[in-house]
Protein backbone atom coordinates (compact mmCIF):
# COMPACT_ATOMS: atom_id res chain seq x y z
CA UNK A 1 0.00 0.00 0.00
CA UNK A 2 2.80 2.21 0.60
CA UNK A 3 3.99 2.42 -2.88
CA UNK A 4 0.25 3.07 -3.80
CA UNK A 5 0.19 6.06 -1.65
CA UNK A 6 0.91 8.54 -5.26
CA UNK A 7 -2.14 7.04 -6.31
CA UNK A 8 -4.40 7.84 -3.30
CA UNK A 9 -2.71 11.54 -3.15
CA UNK A 10 -4.70 14.80 -4.20
CA UNK A 11 -2.92 18.00 -5.38
CA UNK A 12 -2.33 19.09 -1.77
CA UNK A 13 -0.81 16.40 -0.46
CA UNK A 14 -3.72 15.21 1.31
CA UNK A 15 -4.94 11.09 1.06
CA UNK A 16 -8.37 10.13 -0.21
CA UNK A 17 -10.23 7.25 0.73
CA UNK A 18 -9.97 5.74 -3.29
CA UNK A 19 -7.60 6.51 -6.14
CA UNK A 20 -10.48 8.68 -8.02
CA UNK A 21 -8.90 11.63 -9.32
CA UNK A 22 -12.15 13.57 -8.34
CA UNK A 23 -12.64 12.67 -5.05
CA UNK A 24 -10.61 15.28 -2.65
CA UNK A 25 -8.19 14.30 0.43
CA UNK A 26 -9.45 14.02 3.73
CA UNK A 27 -7.48 16.45 6.70
CA UNK A 28 -8.39 13.30 8.72
CA UNK A 29 -7.32 10.34 7.26
CA UNK A 30 -3.99 11.73 6.30
CA UNK A 31 -3.14 12.60 9.55
CA UNK A 32 -4.25 8.91 10.38
CA UNK A 33 -1.86 7.34 8.33
CA UNK A 34 0.99 9.73 9.13
CA UNK A 35 -0.11 9.08 12.68
CA UNK A 36 -0.58 5.18 12.71
CA UNK A 37 2.63 4.41 10.50
CA UNK A 38 4.77 6.07 12.85
CA UNK A 39 3.52 4.49 15.75
CA UNK A 40 4.02 1.01 14.06
CA UNK A 41 7.50 2.47 12.76
CA UNK A 42 6.43 1.26 9.28
CA UNK A 43 8.18 3.19 6.24
CA UNK A 44 6.04 5.52 4.33
CA UNK A 45 8.04 6.38 1.06
CA UNK A 46 9.91 9.54 1.76
CA UNK A 47 8.19 11.83 -1.25
CA UNK A 48 4.67 11.47 0.33
CA UNK A 49 5.65 11.74 3.29
CA UNK A 50 7.27 15.18 2.56
CA UNK A 51 4.12 15.86 0.32
CA UNK A 52 1.45 14.68 3.54
CA UNK A 53 3.79 16.17 6.25
CA UNK A 54 3.74 19.55 4.38
CA UNK A 55 0.06 18.97 3.77
CA UNK A 56 -0.50 19.00 7.55
CA UNK A 57 2.09 21.81 8.30
CA UNK A 58 -0.76 23.81 5.77
CA UNK A 59 -3.45 22.50 8.14
CA UNK A 60 -1.94 23.70 11.40
CA UNK A 61 -1.31 26.91 10.01
CA UNK A 62 -5.72 26.98 8.56
CA UNK A 63 -3.47 27.80 4.77
CA UNK A 64 -5.75 24.42 3.50
CA UNK A 65 -9.45 23.18 5.60
CA UNK A 66 -11.58 21.52 3.89
CA UNK A 67 -15.71 21.53 4.50
CA UNK A 68 -17.78 18.73 4.65
CA UNK A 69 -21.46 18.31 4.89
CA UNK A 70 -21.37 16.63 8.17
CA UNK A 71 -19.42 19.56 10.39
CA UNK A 72 -16.98 18.72 12.36
CA UNK A 73 -14.39 20.83 14.56
CA UNK A 74 -11.66 22.59 12.79
CA UNK A 75 -9.67 23.11 16.02
CA UNK A 76 -9.90 19.06 16.37
CA UNK A 77 -8.44 18.65 12.81
CA UNK A 78 -6.29 21.27 13.54
CA UNK A 79 -4.68 19.46 16.58
CA UNK A 80 -4.89 15.99 14.75
CA UNK A 81 -2.72 17.02 12.11
CA UNK A 82 -0.24 18.52 14.69
CA UNK A 83 -0.08 15.59 16.21
CA UNK A 84 1.02 13.05 12.79
CA UNK A 85 3.66 16.31 12.55
CA UNK A 86 4.44 15.29 16.15
CA UNK A 87 4.83 11.58 15.61
CA UNK A 88 7.03 12.13 12.63
CA UNK A 89 9.32 15.01 14.15
CA UNK A 90 8.13 17.25 12.12
CA UNK A 91 6.15 19.42 15.38
CA UNK A 92 7.55 23.37 16.68
CA UNK A 93 6.90 25.04 19.69
CA UNK A 94 5.49 27.91 17.48
CA UNK A 95 2.86 25.29 16.57
CA UNK A 96 1.68 24.54 19.74
CA UNK A 97 0.09 28.06 20.00
CA UNK A 98 -1.97 27.67 17.18
CA UNK A 99 -4.78 25.96 18.10
CA UNK A 100 -6.25 27.90 20.78
CA UNK A 101 -8.04 25.34 22.26
CA UNK A 102 -8.05 24.10 26.24
CA UNK A 103 -7.73 20.72 27.42
CA UNK A 104 -10.78 20.93 29.17
CA UNK A 105 -12.72 21.81 25.57
CA UNK A 106 -11.05 18.25 24.23
CA UNK A 107 -12.35 14.78 23.45
CA UNK A 108 -10.48 12.42 25.19
CA UNK A 109 -9.18 11.26 22.00
CA UNK A 110 -7.86 14.71 21.14
CA UNK A 111 -6.21 15.22 24.45
CA UNK A 112 -4.38 12.18 24.24
CA UNK A 113 -3.13 13.73 21.11
CA UNK A 114 -2.42 16.87 22.40
CA UNK A 115 0.00 14.91 25.44
CA UNK A 116 1.29 13.28 22.44
CA UNK A 117 2.24 16.23 20.88
CA UNK A 118 3.83 17.82 24.45
CA UNK A 119 6.28 15.05 24.86
CA UNK A 120 7.19 14.75 21.31
CA UNK A 121 7.99 18.46 20.65
CA UNK A 122 11.35 19.52 21.62
CA UNK A 123 10.75 22.86 23.84
CA UNK A 124 7.22 22.01 24.40
CA UNK A 125 6.87 24.04 27.74
CA UNK A 126 5.96 21.39 30.58
CA UNK A 127 2.90 23.32 32.50
CA UNK A 128 1.10 22.36 29.29
CA UNK A 129 1.50 19.20 29.98
CA UNK A 130 0.46 18.79 33.28
CA UNK A 131 -2.55 20.77 32.99
CA UNK A 132 -3.70 18.52 30.26
CA UNK A 133 -2.30 15.20 32.80
CA UNK A 134 -5.10 16.96 35.30
CA UNK A 135 -7.72 16.92 32.85
CA UNK A 136 -7.34 13.19 31.90
CA UNK A 137 -7.31 12.20 35.15
CA UNK A 138 -10.08 13.58 35.86
CA UNK A 139 -11.98 11.73 33.20
CA UNK A 140 -10.67 8.45 34.08
CA UNK A 141 -13.23 5.93 35.52
CA UNK A 142 -12.99 2.07 36.27
CA UNK A 143 -16.22 -0.31 36.10
CA UNK A 144 -14.87 -3.41 38.15
CA UNK A 145 -11.32 -3.66 36.69
CA UNK A 146 -12.76 -2.17 32.91
CA UNK A 147 -11.02 0.89 32.26
CA UNK A 148 -13.39 3.60 30.60
CA UNK A 149 -13.59 7.24 30.36
CA UNK A 150 -16.51 10.28 31.24
CA UNK A 151 -16.28 11.14 27.80
CA UNK A 152 -16.84 7.82 25.80
CA UNK A 153 -19.80 9.10 23.83
CA UNK A 154 -18.28 12.42 22.73
CA UNK A 155 -15.58 10.31 20.13
CA UNK A 156 -14.90 12.19 17.04
CA UNK A 157 -16.29 9.98 14.93
CA UNK A 158 -15.31 11.82 11.60
CA UNK A 159 -11.61 11.53 13.05
CA UNK A 160 -12.07 7.95 12.70
CA UNK A 161 -12.07 7.81 16.75
CA UNK A 162 -14.31 5.54 19.04
CA UNK A 163 -14.32 5.05 22.61
CA UNK A 164 -11.99 2.42 22.44
CA UNK A 165 -9.63 4.44 20.85
CA UNK A 166 -10.08 7.16 23.54
CA UNK A 167 -9.07 4.34 25.96
CA UNK A 168 -5.93 3.17 23.67
CA UNK A 169 -4.62 6.73 23.17
CA UNK A 170 -5.04 7.69 26.40
CA UNK A 171 -2.93 4.52 27.94
CA UNK A 172 -0.31 5.19 25.12
CA UNK A 173 -0.18 9.11 26.44
CA UNK A 174 -0.02 8.21 30.12
CA UNK A 175 2.95 4.80 29.97
CA UNK A 176 6.52 5.71 31.00
CA UNK A 177 4.86 9.24 32.52
CA UNK A 178 6.57 10.48 35.74
CA UNK A 179 3.26 9.96 38.31
CA UNK A 180 1.12 7.31 36.15
CA UNK A 181 3.17 4.08 37.20
CA UNK A 182 1.08 3.28 39.70
CA UNK A 183 -2.13 3.89 36.88
CA UNK A 184 -0.67 2.19 34.01
CA UNK A 185 -1.16 -1.49 35.07
CA UNK A 186 -4.53 -0.58 35.97
CA UNK A 187 -4.91 0.94 32.75
CA UNK A 188 -3.66 -1.97 30.59
CA UNK A 189 -5.71 -4.61 32.05
CA UNK A 190 -8.82 -2.34 32.05
CA UNK A 191 -8.10 -1.66 27.96
CA UNK A 192 -7.24 -5.17 27.49
CA UNK A 193 -10.81 -6.44 28.99
CA UNK A 194 -12.91 -3.95 26.52
CA UNK A 195 -11.88 -5.94 23.87
CA UNK A 196 -14.50 -9.27 22.90
CA UNK A 197 -13.84 -11.98 20.70
CA UNK A 198 -10.02 -11.10 20.73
Amino acid sequence: LAADIPAYMDGDGLLRYWPIADVRGSEALTAYVLSITAEAGFVVPADSKAKMLAAMKNVVDGRLKRSYGWGGNDRFVRLNALAALARNGAATPAMLGQIGLAPADMPTSVLADWLTILDRTKGANAALRTEAEAVLRQRIVYEGSRFDLVDKGNAPWWMMSSDDEMAIKALLAALGRPGWKDEEARMMVGVALRQQRG
